[in-house]
């Protein structure tokens, strides 16, 4: 049964009814029209609805019949130009006008056909959409559409008409262009008198703009505290002629200068319009676009109906500058007139005032300036400490410690510095700064105490140089290694794993620690041996003294004050236990192994007895026996 209902609603798509081509083909639109008249009078229904159907199938009946047998009329309004002379100013003008006003009739024909396609589309849709059957329905449809169809057709040939004449008419329009005569000495007497009355005119607008606004605040006074004073009831309290005649006329008044502003704005337009030819004619582009940025900015006042025409005005010249100079230097002058002006809009966002300090505006540009200080003084801090960190390379005499010291100080001296001047410079007074450092200050003593701390400390480790780059440091967790930077806030410490671990200042100000390297770089390493019962120290001394110093191992060699000798510690239960001493110059984890290394070669080349570790287990009678019975 669905399929069925689709079949049929397919069909009717498919059989739909369709226009009547005949009521709008100018051969055989007479006879369709006489044939469908009679149609309509055989149709003798009492019926109040057929009656208002047959009516409006002849109201459309006759109008199609009076269009179909309407000539089209020539709608053109040519100037006529006079054939022996060229054109005067005023004469050019009239012109150039009524060359505007066709090119707008042409528009308005344009649009106007726009609009009766759509129509038609959608009576064409009605049309598809009803049966054969609805043979009322069909009727006035179709004259509907004949209607439309006939309206479509004279106005497409209106729109013909307009552009065969503008087409004819450029060379005519060029020609007189190029000849026209303009006085520029007239038009800047013209042009300072409509200055005057533009002057006054606005000086008028503002006085009854602020009367009128005085009008309004009296109303909302009158009115009680608890109705409700929004924009709509207040509108309509203001409106009443009757409630306020003062504001009604004040708005009168105003309306009335309006269109005096606009109607001298269009005549200052007019003048300006004939300087622009006058620049297009001696191709001065320069003047011409700023001569058209001044009409731009008038054109906000202009009414609804000038402001059609000055947008024609401003396509034809327009026109007239490519024909004239050509489209490549137009573009380029066009061009450099957009970037001008995104240059001037720019500048006057620079300029303009965000905000006042001490009766002083703050720019946008000074904010500019503000952080490009900033940005410099950090460069340049940057460039103090690279130098300053180069400089310890050629510098011998002087620790990398103090390199580092006075690299971070005048870092850090170096941003504030420039912090401040560029404060001082949006205005701000820095003396007043000192309040907000108090409140900083409590700030400080509860949630950035640790952060100070570890400031405070960094400062004092880089004073007191109790740590300095290069020393080897063991803390209390265990952790050791080389320091390898030291900042304001934090230590770095370098492991023999090359794992380096950020240390904050605090603790190696608050709590203990090894630095191995702190006065000298000299360390005495202690190598503990045993050797088994059976060998004389003697020997023992000789032989390893003497593989210590055939060794290429680093340690201080024949020094009185840092002498390498081997001393015996105790005896025990597995032999005799020695120690090694040697001085060496650099300090690290794996310092020692190199010597135990050579130990432990050294005693088994000379077949030295290394004694083994031993567990004696004293059992009794009883456990003996039992344990032999176990096993």
């Amino acid at each position: 049964m669905r399929y069925f209902m689709y079949l049929i609603l397919l069909m009717s798509l498919a059989f739909g009814a369709d226009v009547n081509k005949k009521l709008y083909s100018e051969h055989n639109a007479s006879s369709e029209i006489q044939r469908i008249r009679t149609l309509i009078s055989n149709n003798t229904s009492t019926d109040d609805e057929q009656q208002n159907k047959i009516s409006i199938q002849k109201l459309f009946l006759n109008k199609i019949e009076v269009l179909s047998s309407t000539p089209i009329k020539e709608v053109i309004k040519p100037y006529k130009l006079p054939k022996t002379r060229v054109l005067d100013q005023k004469e050019f003008l009239k012109y150039f006008d009524n060359v505007a006003e066709n090119l707008n009739q042409m528009y308005l024909h344009e649009k106007n056909s726009k609009l009766l396609h759509k129509r038609l589309a959608s009576v064409k849709e009605q049309l598809k959409a009803l049966s054969p059957n609805e043979k009322d329905e069909v009727l006035q449809a179709q004259l509907q559409y004949a209607y439309l169809k006939w309206k479509e057709i004279f106005n497409d040939r209106k729109v013909q008409q307009y552009k065969t004449y503008l087409e004819n008419e450029k060379r005519h329009f060029k020609k007189s262009f190029t000849d026209a005569k303009i006085e520029v000495k007239t038009l800047e007497k013209n042009r300072d008198k409509q200055n005057a009355i533009l002057q006054n005119l606005y000086q008028k607008k503002i006085y009854l703009e602020l009367r009128l606004e005085k009008e309004a605040i009296l109303v909302a006074a009158k009115k009680k505290i608890n109705e409700d004073l929004n924009e709509t009831s207040l509108l309509s309290d203001l409106t009443d002629e009757k409630k306020n005649w003062k504001y009604n006329f004040v708005l009168d008044e105003l309306k009335h200068v309006n269109a005096k502003i606009s109607n001298a704005i269009k005549m200052k337009n007019d003048t300006l319009i004939l300087r622009q030819i006058k620049n297009l004619q001696e191709e001065k582009l320069e003047d011409y676009i700023l001569t058209r940025d001044i009409m731009l900015s008038l054109a906000a006042d202009l009414s609804v109906e000038d402001k059609k025409m000055f947008d024609l005005h401003m396509t034809m010249l327009e026109w007239l500058k490519y024909e004239h100079i050509g489209d490549l230097t137009a573009i380029l002058y066009d061009f450099e007139a957009w970037v001008n002006k995104l240059y001037v809009e720019a500048v006057k966002i620079i300029n303009a005032p965000l905000f006042y300090q001490n009766d002083k505006p703050v720019l946008f540009s000074d904010f500019l300036t503000m952080f490009l200080t900033i940005f410099i003084g950090i460069l340049l801090a940057k460039f103090y400490k690279r130098r300053v960190n180069a400089a310890q390379k050629r510098i011998n005499f002087i620790q990398k410690q103090s390199f580092k010291i006075i690299g971070n100080i005048g870092y850090y001296i170096i941003v504030l510095v420039t912090i401040a001047i560029s404060l001082n410079n949006i205005g701000l007074d820095l003396s007043s700064l000192s309040l907000v450092a108090g409140a900083l200050s409590v700030g400080i003593g509860f949630g950035l105490k640790e952060v100070v701390g570890n400031f405070v400390s960094g400062i004092i480790l880089m004073v007191e140089r109790s740590v300095k780059i290069g020393d080897f440091v063991e803390i209390e967790n265990g952790i050791s290694g080389n320091i390898i930077d030291i900042r304001m806030r934090s230590v770095t410490i370098k492991t023999s794993a090359n794992i380096d671990i950020v240390v904050p200042n605090s603790s190696l100000v608050q709590q203990s620690f090894i630095n191995y390297t702190l006065e000298e770089s000299v360390r005495r390493l202690s190598i503990p041996f045993t050797v088994a019962y059976g060998v004389s120290f003697e020997e023992v001394n000789e032989i390893l003294l003497d593989a210590l110093e055939k060794s290429d191992l680093k340690h201080i060699r024949n020094s009185k004050e840092y002498k390498t000798e081997i001393i015996m510690s105790g005896m025990d239960e597995r032999g005799v236990n020695y120690t090694l001493f040697v001085f060496v110059n650099t300090y690290g984890p794996n310092a020692r192994s190199s010597f135990f290394r050579l130990v432990y070669k050294t005693l088994l080349e000379h077949k030295l007895p290394i004694p083994s570790p031993r567990l004696e287990v004293n059992m009794s009678h009883e456990e003996k026996a039992h344990f032999s019975r176990d096993n």
